[in-house]
């Protein structure tokens, strides 16, 4: 297999071992994006409240964490994520008591939202996602559209529909920023952002919003949280990610060279992690072309399947962002059966 990276001429420093995410914590990353996007970084925290009064506890965190996720077909990233959802349903009402302050009734409410997402049947999940769903696609919020997986070779002739979750933009974006702030900034932090915090945490969507480096910030916020109020203490120490520990150790085990990975690169595992992202390969050959040529093949053809692609310069190298999630880009060769196959590897970056 061989990997040279599709990007500008000016970028051709970056080999396969350096071709991996940059840290959100990197200045010029960070900073590139702020401009591309046009987000203030200031009084996140009063715009978020102020754009999402109407949505609950558990329709933010769904708005974050469905976005990406298959609608159609059960997965277990899309299980944890319905699972969170419903301890949020438990803790959002406990929040919203006038007596929230009290921490033996808070303490009660965590353990039971904790119980109810260990114990959650099949049959339960797929009523909360049908609730969730209608609900943010009637305040078109949330609506479903062709997964890019279908994109990828071993499925784009196999005649199985795929279909995913993407978030609406503007909130999305409001939210996720509006956290951030909350937990990466100086001052007090809300026990509802904690929550939130939390429910991303156990249902391993947290390296999607902080980088490897963000998130020794979270838990130095975190921890000063918790010794400040038992509250925060005992939301921080409680877990129901164990129910999917088989799958994620499974997964680590697979993964020898996980941290020689760079699509991996950017995953603490301090933080319970499941694979959120797909990585496609796309088969297809064209010559006597550049490298911006090829981008903007793979572009058009995405394009073609209903994808909404934006390329992204970030320093000096192009990003493609598809849906909320930014994608670095590859030619390719596969070999299937001993034949080698031409194209492009479209490789998400958690650190987005």
């Amino acid at each position: 297999m061989s990997i040279t990276p599709l990007i500008d001429t000016e970028d051709a420093r970056f080999d396969l071992n350096a071709s991996r995410p940059i840290a959100k914590g990197d200045l010029k990353w960070r900073d590139a994006l702020l401009v591309a996007h046009r987000v203030n970084s200031n009084n996140k925290r009063k715009e978020r409240k102020t754009g999402m009064k109407d949505l609950t506890l558990s329709q933010q965190y769904a708005l974050l964490a469905l976005d990406g996720q298959e609608s159609i077909h059960p997965s277990v990233a899309k299980s944890a994520v319905l699972r969170a959802v419903s301890a949020a349903r438990v803790l959002e009402t406990e929040l919203g008591k006038a007596d929230a302050d009290s921490f033996s009734e808070f303490s009660e409410e965590l353990q039971k939202a904790v119980q109810m997402a260990k114990t959650l049947k099949k049959k339960e999940e797929t009523q909360i996602e049908k609730e969730v769903a209608a609900v943010l696609e009637a305040e078109e919020l949330l609506k479903e559209v062709p997964d890019i997986l279908g994109c990828d070779m071993n499925y784009d002739t196999s005649g199985v529909e795929l279909k995913a979750y993407l978030s609406d933009e503007t909130s999305y974006i409001r939210i996720k920023e509006g956290l951030r702030a909350e937990i990466l900034e100086d001052g007090p932090i809300s026990l509802e952002d904690a929550v939130l915090l939390w429910l991303l945490r156990e249902s391993g969507c947290i390296h999607d919003l902080f980088s490897v480096s963000e998130q020794n910030r979270v838990s130095e916020r975190m921890t000063e949280a918790a010794v400040q109020d038992e509250k925060y203490r005992a939301l921080w120490e409680a877990e129901f990610h164990n129910v999917f520990e088989g799958f994620m150790n499974r997964f680590v085990k697979t993964k020898s060279k996980l941290l020689k990975n760079p699509y991996l690169e950017g995953v603490n595992l301090v933080f319970p992690y499941l694979d959120r992202r797909k990585s496609v390969f796309i088969d297809m050959v064209i010559f006597g072309t550049n490298v911006a040529d090829r981008r903007a093949a793979a572009v058009e053809y995405l394009k073609k399947k209903g994808f909404a692609v934006e390329e992204i310069r970030v320093g000096s190298e192009t990003l493609l962002k598809i849906g909320n999630i930014y994608y670095r880009i590859f030619p390719m060769t596969k070999t299937a059966y001993k034949v080698p196959i031409q194209g492009v590897n479209l490789v998400p970056a958690y650190w987005q």
